[in-house]
């Protein structure tokens, strides 16, 4: 009996959360929602489960038959999943997908927190999104939530850059339905035609995996030309993509997207427990899971 070692750490208290996607052995949600509850000494344990998509409504009913209290969502279940809740928050819809689920009695409500990561990381750094000129460069599933975020956060106009116009109109459209942004669509070649933009935001793929040392911007003088002051890459493999060390280079501001990561996370925890994080828990957590992402990655 003296070999053996008793874990009381998770027991008939313990609250459980979970991340739903497909595939989902990838995610760095478990690492982030289990540093977080360490951190609050909280009897919270957060796991991945890994319905395929023809499970999803099942999945959704028993989540909600066993009361876990909270879910994230990836893909590929990010808007399929609204049809299995019980209501959907505004800028959720406005996006056109969700990556929260709260539980109630009534059944899950979704949420997108990705829209208040996004915010957030810019107000962390002292960037104001009200009045300001906005390209946004993609119109895939990131750029719903930084196009939306922009509009909400009422910036001056908005300009969606993407090789395929019609899914850049499509996301405009989808906006106005809530927003009453003034909003332009242009490929992604043509940003050399914009007028002057404040903040750069990357939601392309350019950059990432084998597209590593590709840039959406290949005019290296755009950054001053524009004047921007800001350019934020929602990439964070590698941790300066090719985007931001030019913009960098020019003496421009640059974040990437790792701290996006992290404050949608910090959002989701603060929606299922009806409570603010506070600054220094943020903080605190931002940098140690950055010091072991960079020290466990393979760049």
């Amino acid at each position: 009996m003296e070999n053996n070692i008793i874990n009381a750490s998770v027991n008939g208290k313990t609250t459980v959360l979970g991340i739903i996607g497909c595939p989902v052995t990838h995610s760095f949600s478990p690492i982030i929602h289990n540093t977080i509850a360490n951190m609050n000494k909280e009897n919270t344990v957060y796991v991945p489960f890994e319905p395929k998509p023809e499970e999803l409504s099942e999945a959704v009913e028993g989540a909600f038959a066993l009361k876990i209290k909270g879910l994230n969502v990836t893909v590929p279940h990010k808007v399929n999943v609204m049809k299995y809740l019980y209501d959907v928050d505004k800028k959720a819809l406005s996006i056109g997908a969700v990556n929260t689920l709260k539980y109630t009695e009534k059944g899950y409500v979704g949420y997108n927190t990705d829209i208040i990561g996004v915010k957030y990381s810019l107000e962390k750094y002292g960037f104001d999104i009200k009045n300001k000129k906005v390209l946004i460069l993609g119109a895939g599933g990131a750029s719903n939530a930084c196009t939306a975020m922009a509009a909400s956060e009422e910036a001056k106009k908005i300009y969606i850059a993407n090789r395929t116009l019609s899914k850049a109109q499509n996301l405009k459209e989808n906006i106005n339905k809530y927003y009453d942004t003034d909003i332009d669509v242009l490929n992604i070649s043509d940003t050399d035609n914009i007028d002057n933009v404040d903040i750069v935001i990357n939601c392309t793929t350019m950059g990432f995996g084998d597209k590593k040392d590709q840039t959406p911007i290949e005019n290296k003088n755009f950054f001053k030309e524009k004047n921007v002051q800001l350019v934020f890459d929602a990439i964070y493999t590698p941790w300066e993509t090719r985007l931001l060390k030019e913009a960098s280079q020019a003496g421009v501001n640059t974040l990437n997207g790792f701290d996006m990561l992290i404050y949608q996370a910090i959002a989701a925890q603060e929606i299922w427990f009806d409570k603010k994080i506070d600054t220094f828990t943020s903080d605190t957590l931002k940098n140690t899971l950055s010091q072991y992402y960079r020290g466990n990655s393979n760049e």
